[in-house]
């Protein structure tokens, strides 16, 4: 995905991705259904450049490059298929 900012910054995201943006930055989350309650990437730019405000447990590695770009990499393992298997564990009491 990729998307131009207010400030002429590109995004560019592992995961479709929603952007709210203002006139000072923008408000990141990662498009997916029955995640819950995610904490968005929050950047703000000025002339000069761009500030991590926070950033969500989903984030892997933000990237600012010097063109104005931000890559952000997500961590897709929480989307996958794969299920987790647990041992289930017998305690005893006394």
């Amino acid at each position: 995905m990729k998307k131009k900012t207010v400030r002429g910054w590109e995004i560019i995201s592992s995961l479709d991705a929603r952007i709210y943006e203002d006139e000072t930055g923008v408000a990141i989350l990662v498009d997916m259904d029955g995640f819950g309650d995610q904490t968005p990437v929050i950047l703000d730019f000025d002339e000069d450049g761009a500030d991590v405000r926070s950033f969500s447990h989903l984030t892997k590695k933000i990237r600012i490059s010097l063109n104005r770009k931000i890559f952000i990499d997500w961590r897709d393992e929480y989307f996958g298929e794969a299920v987790q298997e647990m041992d289930i564990v017998e305690v005893e009491r006394d």
